[in-house]
């Protein structure tokens, strides 16, 4: 008996590790040069994730046309695609009217090609104002944009944006601000115990054209540290899943009340 309470103590008390990689560059960096560059290294990533049993959210600007796509569903993990929001579409500049269609438009084709899609990257801008919209097309988690400051941070929690829409803020982010690769490895590994200590989330984001084009030593500190995740989770003390994973996970409780509708018109 006592051993059994352990297990379900450390079942209900572990840390979550999201891992978010962003596939595709911005506008105008889709040159056939850098579809290549991308393409390795998102087979790389791939296999590197696949060594060591570890899940993530891949976010890419239209998953049903993505060449990506075939790729992480090649794999027997628990992967999810994601739509990956470009600020040409998504935030200020873009407007309303057409974040609406063009949301629309990559939802409805990825659910035409039997992709499971309930999660949205944006990549600038967050999309509070416009939740209806998101919540119309049964989306279930939303990243955040931006990431904290400095070495000594708190953690921020990961907030209901609506009942059943979850918003999990980025906590780290990839290639590191640093010239010394694996003293940046070795603080975001820390930031991830203490995640695992505390019970907290923690999504690290993979910037993978930025590693591609400039970084592309990043890749074995990357390596480096997924070796030392899967450790933890190994241990016990690390639970790894995708955005939509612990957007179920955290919906999977009673609504208090009901909810009003928050729908409304795009234009």
């Amino acid at each position: 008996m006592p051993s059994a309470n352990r297990r379900t103590w450390q079942q209900q008390h572990v840390g979550s590790l999201l891992i978010t990689v962003e596939l595709d560059p911005v506008a105008g960096g889709h040159s056939v040069e850098r579809h290549r560059g991308l393409a390795g290294l998102t087979n790389r990533l791939a296999s590197l994730f696949q060594t060591h049993r570890l899940p993530a959210t891949w976010a890419v600007g239209d998953p049903a046309h993505s060449a990506a796509t075939s790729t992480v569903l090649l794999s027997d993990l628990p992967h999810e695609m994601a739509v990956l929001g470009d600020p040409t579409w998504l935030g200020p500049t873009a407007g309303r009217t057409r974040f609406a269609r063009e949301l629309a438009r990559r939802v409805t084709q990825a659910r035409k090609a039997n992709l499971r899609l309930t999660t949205l990257v944006p990549r600038m801008a967050s999309i509070e104002q416009d939740i209806d919209l998101v919540v119309k097309h049964d989306l279930h988690a939303v990243a955040g944009v931006g990431q904290p400051m400095g070495r000594r941070f708190q953690l921020p929690p990961t907030r209901a944006l609506h009942y059943g829409v979850w918003e999990v803020p980025v906590s780290g982010k990839l290639p590191v601000a640093s010239s010394w690769l694996i003293s940046g490895g070795r603080a975001l590994l820390q930031q991830i115990r203490r995640a695992a200590r505390d019970a907290a989330m923690f999504q690290l984001v993979i910037d993978a054209p930025t590693i591609e084009e400039f970084d592309p030593k990043a890749e074995k500190m990357i390596a480096w540290l997924m070796g030392r995740v899967a450790q933890l989770r190994d241990r016990g003390m690390l639970r790894v899943e995708t955005l939509g994973a612990a957007a179920a996970r955290l919906s999977d409780v009673p609504a208090r009340s009901p909810q009003q509708s928050i729908l409304r018109r795009a234009g």
